[in-house]
């Protein structure tokens, strides 16, 4: 029979949840007598060596629902001469957090099966006894890479500090899985000797950017220093993931040095630079405008985009007109960037531009678009988002409907009302009926209540609409409430 690994338990269904009702319901007739709890822990023990995997499954969910009252019979269940039994076992006790199964826990980490070494492993870490570290660390050299890449969670979340040079030395494994979770557990145990290890990954094409963004958590001037550094490396993927890990600080002295990374040969770099700058407060980030709004003009689209999106972030009005500009570019992702940065700024000078794209191809943009203009919140954006409820494309529609909704403006109603005439996708008619809701009224309160009796309506949309309604209603009542009390 094929060995259960922890992973599979994840899988659930219809077929798991009546086989745990028919576990669960009833004794047997040679239990009579017995202690009903009991009697079921003895019967979803023996399911976990079930060949149907639907039973096993349900077995362990049921020995885990149950809890403390079935841990010793999980505890003798690691002695089965079943593995597949002592593998769930092991790691339903983990599940149920049993302080009492570690030792029984250490003593099969020497089981001949992989999977209950490993399961045993992960459920050690999940108890949280630290008297698992060192037995756990020798564990480490398992010829088994699952047990060992089990191993190394487990040591994660027992967070402790001798743990860090045994992880730190099978940094050097040929499995990127392994090696990502070593990269994981150190961060969790949080030791700083993890620090030198995880800066030589930075060079690694695969882990870097993960071990950049770990190297982001270890805030201090020494880890700051080595990354600063870093950026003169001759190796561009160290350069790429120190810039990476240096958005973690969000430090404003990094600043001088990003704007240096603009200038860099290699375009990954100057992007990451870009990106990165975006990440401060306006005031931390002003020395940055002008070489953002230079970064514009990059030969490279994915630099432009990344200088983009700082400057909206940053809410830079000097980088509007180059902003503008870019609206008529031909990569679509840059467009669709210069649009969100326009809407992030919030300026009123580019609703006109951003109204004048409504023609662009990409449904993406018009989308987009949309969601600037409601940003932006200027009421001439009304009436050309009235027109984009007969877009071609239903996703732009919806985000028209939801568009009109935040803006507020009664004059939507009726457009609104005319789109649900004709309409016939469901997540279009339903942000209409939101919008409606939103904006209130005699006209769509009166339209929302036939909508909401409409049996050939969809039952969602026929939802949101009794939704909508009593949203109508409540504020009129409480509207009606506060003019009484303010008339008396």
């Amino acid at each position: 029979m094929r060995m259960i690994k922890r992973y599979e338990l994840l899988s659930c269904g219809k077929a798991k949840l009546l086989v745990l009702f028919i576990l669960l319901a009833g004794t047997c007739a040679g239990c009579l007598g017995q202690d009903p709890l009991e009697a079921r822990v003895e019967k979803l023990v023996r399911g976990l060596g079930d060949e149907d995997p639907s039973i096993s499954y349900a077995s362990v969910d049921g020995l885990v629902d149950i809890g403390e009252p079935a841990v010793d019979s999980l505890i003798k269940a690691l002695k089965d001469d079943d593995p597949q039994v002592r593998s769930l076992a092991a790691h339903a006790l983990g599940e149920i957090r049993a302080q009492k199964a570690a030792p029984p826990l250490l003593e099969i980490l020497d089981d001949p099966s992989p999977e209950v070494r490993m399961n045993a492993s992960y459920s050690l870490g999940l108890i949280g006894d630290t008297k698992a570290v060192e037995p756990l660390i020798k564990l480490l050299e398992d010829e088994d890479e699952e047990v060992v890449r089990y191993t190394v969670i487990a040591l994660g979340r027992l967070g402790d500090p001798r743990a860090v040079e045994p992880l730190a030395e099978i940094l050097d494994s040929d499995n990127d899985d392994v090696r990502r979770e070593v990269m994981y557990s150190l961060a969790e145990i949080g030791d700083p000797r993890a620090v030198d290890p995880l800066l030589d990954l930075l060079a690694d094409e695969k882990l870097g950017p993960s071990a950049a963004t770990i190297l982001g958590s270890f805030k201090s001037e020494q880890v700051f220093g080595e990354l600063t550094a870093l950026l003169d490396s001759r190796n561009p993927t160290t350069r790429t993931n120190a810039v990476a890990a240096l958005r973690g600080y969000r430090n404003p002295e990094t600043v001088p040095f990003l704007l240096e990374m603009l200038d860099d040969r290699v375009p990954e770099v100057r992007r990451g630079a870009a990106y990165c700058l975006g990440h401060f407060e306006p005031e931390e980030a002003a020395p940055a405008e002008q070489p953002l709004i230079n970064a514009l003009g990059d030969k490279e689209p994915e630099v432009q985009e990344a200088a983009a999106c700082s400057l909206g972030r940053i809410g830079s009005k000097e980088a509007v007109p180059p902003l503008e500009e870019l609206l008529q570019d031909k990569n679509q992702n840059l467009r669709v960037a210069a649009v969100k940065a326009l809407g992030d700024i919030g300026d009123p000078g580019a609703v006109d531009s951003l109204i004048s794209l409504f023609e662009d191809e990409a449904w993406l943009v018009r989308s987009e678009i949309v969601h600037s203009l409601v940003e932006i919140g200027d009421p001439k954006a009304v009436d050309p988002l009235i027109s984009l409820l007969g877009d071609e494309s239903y996703r732009v529609r919806r985000s028209a409907a939801e568009g009109l909704g935040k803006l507020g403006d009664e004059r939507a109603v009726s457009p609104l009302l005319m789109a649900l005439e004709t309409e016939r996708e469901m997540d279009v008619r339903a942000a209409e009926v939101r919008a409606l809701g939103k904006l209130g009224g005699p006209e769509a309160a009166e339209g929302l209540r036939r909508i909401s009796t409409d049996m050939d309506e969809y039952r969602n949309v026929r939802t949101v609409a009794e939704e909508a309604l009593g949203n109508i209603e409540g504020g009129e009542a409480v509207n009606a409430s506060s003019s009484s009390s303010s008339s008396s």
